[in-house]
């Protein structure tokens, strides 16, 4: 009935083994950042092609948050987290085996689908657990899933080192795998399967009518959008002003210590203040810095001014993560996560495609000026949608659908 109230939730347990599923497949999925350029000098990639790699992977993250995702809601949480880490691994062997472009982007997109059917559950469970304190919570989740993306790239830089191009990956599957079968054993107490809306179209639909939800969705793809050109080009970046595969890994691997110590953190002052309270803070941070980036020619410099970004990064996101919360209750929260990630991975995507070419034709001045402005314009947009929204409750009440 329109106008009903949802009972609160009671605060449930998540079990610790649905964060360190989403810290490794985040690693796997990061030690590819450091070693991107060495993989297009031993295999004669263009950088066009280093941006086809790193773009399916969003893309691929896209089609698993916006089909997979939902499944989550309908009670599949475990089953969907138990296939992505086993398609987690096939994709960093398949990386381990590959020899042409065709075949490194195939494995990176069988990535992208794992991370995209596994974050949005992780996240579903995490907040659901206790949507009062979801900012916290998601923080701590984000944390965790951003040093997996900071550790991968660290260890792989320092393995290769001593081994070759092909250890790495081998070795990131055989972690996967070892999750298994705590993974199988997980309790999941999400109260999925409640079938709010007849399908996920029309849970996406109903979802995205909150002004709240709109504004996360176009929040997380300004905030994600760098990333995409972050894959595609930083190593390449590093590389070309200086730096050796050990300190681009160092670089990564420095730039998560701030970040998963301050997501925590902000996410309880998005709790308490609001998450559109804290994000326009850390954008005001995050462009800037992107702008001098194109200007440096210093490594030590670039690390510098990265560990600073860390902490506005770590402030916005799980605020952005939290908003879609408040606007999502029990049986939608992964379909709306699923949502909001995909915007995300979309903007992250187009931004790996464009970012390659453009640095090759321009060089970093131009490409970082360009993805500055981008999420300048988007941060922009989806703030004016949110305080639009005005005092829209915490926890709507969602409509059956006809759809």
């Amino acid at each position: 009935m329109r106008g009903a109230s949802i009972p609160e939730p009671t605060t449930r347990r998540v079990s610790r083994t649905v964060h360190v599923g989403l810290f490794a497949i985040a690693a796997s999925i990061g030690m590819v950042f450091a070693l991107l350029a060495e993989i297009q000098d031993a295999h004669g990639l263009s950088s066009t092609t280093l941006g086809f790699i790193a773009a399916v992977s969003f893309f691929a993250g896209v089609a698993s948050q916006m089909t997979l995702a939902p499944l989550a809601d309908r009670g599949h949480a475990r089953q969907l987290m138990i296939g992505a880490v086993i398609a987690a691994a096939i994709g960093v062997v398949g990386f381990a085996l590959a020899t042409t472009a065709w075949q490194f982007i195939l494995a990176r997109a069988i990535s992208g689908l794992a991370y995209g059917a596994y974050a949005p559950s992780a996240r579903a469970l995490v907040s659901a657990a206790d949507p009062k304190r979801a900012g916290a919570r998601l923080g701590s989740l984000a944390g965790l899933e951003t040093a997996g993306f900071i550790v991968g790239p660290g260890i792989a830089a320092g393995i290769v080192e001593f081994t070759n191009l092909d250890v790495p990956f081998v070795m990131m599957a055989v972690i996967l795998l070892a999750i298994l079968p705590s993974l199988s054993r997980v309790r999941i107490d999400e109260a999925t399967g409640a079938r709010i809306h007849s399908s996920p179209l029309a849970g996406a639909v109903s979802i995205l009518k909150r002004r709240q939800a709109l504004a996360a969705v176009i929040l997380s793809a300004a905030l994600i959008l760098p990333a995409g050109m972050y894959e595609a080009i930083f190593a390449r970046f590093m590389t070309d002003i200086g730096a050796e595969t050990w300190f681009i890994g160092l670089s990564l691997s420095l730039y998560g210590i701030p970040f998963a110590l301050t997501a925590p953190i902000a996410g309880r002052f998005a709790d308490r203040l609001g998450p559109l309270r804290v994000i326009p803070i850390s954008v005001a941070v995050i462009v800037p810095l992107t702008i001098i980036y194109g200007q440096l020619t210093t490594p030590g410099l670039v690390m510098t001014l990265a560990m600073a970004e860390a902490v506005a990064n770590g402030a916005a996101m799980p605020a952005g993560q939290a908003l879609m919360a408040s606007a999502t209750a029990d049986g939608e929260r992964a379909t709306g996560q699923g949502l909001a990630a995909a915007a995300g991975q979309i903007a992250a995507g187009i931004a790996a495609l464009v970012s390659a070419p453009l640095y090759e034709a321009s060089g970093p001045g131009a490409t970082y000026t360009v993805v500055a402005v981008a999420v300048l314009v988007m941060a922009a947009i989806g703030m004016a949608v949110g305080l639009s929204g005005g005092r829209q409750s915490r926890s709507p009440s969602p409509q059956p659908s006809l759809f």
